[in-house]
C-alpha cells in the first residue's frame, strides 16, 4: 500500500513540475476556435484610397481565428481577423456582445486586425443599408462573435498548455518613408504545447503593413501574412495566429504591386525566416493577468475650440500636391468637429487604449492604432530577456502615432500634418505625444510582469 501511494505522489508531483503549480485547476488551459469571413459577394476593399472598383476574385480565404485562456476563473479572449481595421464603435460592438455571451469581462476581450489592405471595408458608407458591403458587415459581425462565444464555451475543448518561444529576423520589411529609416527585422513566434510536447496553436509576431498588393489590386486577400502562415501551418502541424507589431512606418521592402506571385513570394519569405526557428521553453509560471489603461495624447493645442478649427481648416486648406479632394476633405472635417464641438463630443486629448496580458511570463501588448517602428523597439530594450509580443491595430483604429525620430525628420508630412483630416480626430498630435506614449506602455509593462 505505501508503494502505491508513493507511486501516485511522484507522477502527481511530475504532472505538477510539467504543468504548474497544484491543484490542476489552477494550471494555464486554452481553446481555439476559427471561422470562415471571406466575402461571397463583390464588396470595396479597405486602406487605399485611390483603388476604384470592386473586389473581383479570392487570392486566399479571410479568418477570424479565436483563442480563450484560462486559470481558475481568469479569462482572456484574443481575436485575430484577415481585416484591414474596424471602428473603435464596431470594437465596442463586438467586445460587449462577445462578453454577455461568454461572461468574460469586457477588458479581457482583444480583437486585432493583421492590417492587410485586401479585405473588405467595415465602416463607412458601403457598409450602410444598401451599400455594397452592407451584408458583408452583417456577416462578419455575426461571425466574429458566433465564433468567439463557441470557443469560450465548450469546455470539455480546453486543454492544458506550457509555452515556448523563438526569435528570427526577416528583412522584408523597410522604412516606407526614408531608406536608411528606422526599422525592426525581428520575429517573434510563440508555440502553446499540449501534454505530449506537441503544438497546439502557435502566434507570429512581425512588424510590417501588409500591402503586398497595391491599391490597383482587387482581389481579397490576407496579404503576405495569410501565405506566411499557410507555410508554416503545415511544418508546425497546427493552427497560427498572425499578429501585426508596430507597423505604422514600414511597408514591404520594394514596390508594390498587384501580382500576388509578389504576395506569395513575401509570404514565403517570412515563413521560411522561422521555419527551422530554435524554440525556447519558458518556465512554468501560471500567471494570467491582465491591465488595462488609457493613455491621453495631447493635441498641439491645449483647449480645442470652433474659433481653433476654423483658423487650422483655413490654413491648411490651401495646401498644394496632397491630393485633388483635398480641399473639399478639408471642409468636410471642419464641418463634423464644428458640430461635434457644438454637441459637446470634443476632448482636448486623444483618448487612447493600450493593455498588457502576462501569459504565463509571455508578455503581450495590445495597442489601438498604429505605432511607428520604433516604439516596439523600445520596449524590448527596456525589457532585455523579456519574450514581448507587440500587438497593434487592437480594439479599433484611431490614429497613427508617430516617433520621437519622425516629428524631428522629414518625409512623415501625412502623419503629422494631414492624417487628422482623414481620420476626423479634431486636431493635429503634438510631438510630446511619443514622450506620454512611451512612458505609459513601460510602465504597463513593468507593472505587469
Amino acid at each position: 500500500m505505501r508503494v502505491f501511494k508513493s507511486i501516485i505522489l511522484v507522477a502527481g508531483l511530475a504532472a505538477g513540475l510539467l504543468f504548474g503549480s497544484f491543484p490542476l485547476a489552477a494550471q494555464l488551459k486554452c481553446n481555439v476556435g476559427i471561422a470562415d469571413i471571406t466575402p461571397e459577394e463583390p464588396v470595396y476593399l479597405a486602406g487605399f484610397a485611390a483603388r476604384e472598383g470592386l473586389s473581383t476574385t479570392v487570392h486566399r480565404p479571410l479568418k477570424t481565428h479565436c483563442i480563450v485562456i484560462q486559470k481558475d476563473t481568469t479569462r482572456v479572449c484574443i481575436i485575430t481577423n484577415d481585416m484591414m481595421e474596424i471602428s473603435i464603435d464596431l470594437a465596442k460592438e463586438l467586445r460587449k456582445e462577445i462578453a454577455g455571451g461568454t461572461g468574460i469581462p469586457y477588458n479581457h476581450i482583444f480583437i486585432h486586425s493583421i492590417h492587410t489592405h485586401s479585405a473588405p471595408r467595415a465602416v463607412g458608407s458601403s457598409t450602410g443599408p444598401g451599400g455594397s458591403n452592407f451584408a458583408y458587415k452583417k456577416k462578419f459581425v455575426e461571425t466574429v462573435i458566433a465564433n468567439a462565444i463557441k470557443t469560450a464555451g465548450d469546455k470539455e475543448a480546453f486543454q492544458p498548455f506550457t509555452l515556448e518561444v523563438g526569435q528570427s529576423e526577416c528583412d522584408i520589411n523597410c522604412n516606407r518613408r526614408e531608406i536608411d529609416g528606422p526599422i525592426d527585422h525581428e520575429v517573434y513566434v510563440v508555440r502553446l504545447l499540449n501534454k505530449k510536447g506537441k503544438p497546439i496553436v502557435s502566434f507570429l509576431n512581425f512588424a510590417c503593413h501588409p500591402v503586398s498588393l497595391n491599391y490597383k489590386s482587387l482581389v481579397v486577400s490576407p496579404d503576405f501574412p495569410g501565405i506566411a502562415r499557410e507555410e508554416l501551418e503545415k511544418e508546425w502541424n497546427c493552427n497560427l495566429f498572425y499578429f501585426t507589431g508596430a507597423s505604422g512606418n514600414v511597408d514591404p521592402c520594394g514596390p508594390l504591386c498587384n501580382d500576388t506571385a509578389y504576395t506569395q513570394q513575401r509570404g514565403k519569405q517570412l515563413a521560411d525566416a522561422v521555419r527551422n526557428i530554435r524554440f525556447t521553453k519558458l518556465k512554468v509560471q501560471n500567471i494570467l493577468s491582465v491591465k488595462n489603461e488609457e493613455v491621453h495624447l495631447p493635441y498641439r493645442i491645449e483647449q480645442i475650440t470652433a474659433e481653433a478649427v476654423n483658423a487650422h481648416a483655413d490654413e491648411i486648406k490651401q495646401k498644394q500636391g496632397v491630393s485633388k479632394s483635398w480641399p473639399n476633405d478639408v471642409e468636410d472635417w471642419r464641418q463634423l468637429i464644428l458640430s461635434r464641438i457644438a454637441n459637446g463630443e470634443v476632448k482636448n486629448y486623444l483618448s487612447f487604449e493600450i493593455a498588457g496580458v502576462n501569459v504565463g511570463g509571455l508578455l503581450l501588448l495590445f495597442s489601438q492604432g498604429e505605432p511607428f517602428n520604433e516604439y516596439q523597439t523600445i520596449i524590448r530594450k527596456n525589457m532585455p530577456g523579456t519574450p514581448i509580443l507587440y500587438i497593434a491595430y487592437t480594439n479599433g483604429q484611431n490614429a497613427y502615432l508617430p516617433s520621437k525620430h519622425a516629428f524631428q525628420s522629414n518625409g512623415y508630412e501625412y502623419e503629422k500634418e494631414q492624417m487628422h483630416v482623414y481620420i476626423k480626430t479634431p486636431y493635429p498630435l503634438s510631438d510630446a505625444i511619443p514622450e506620454v506614449y512611451e512612458k505609459a506602455i513601460k510602465e504597463l509593462l513593468n507593472n505587469i510582469k
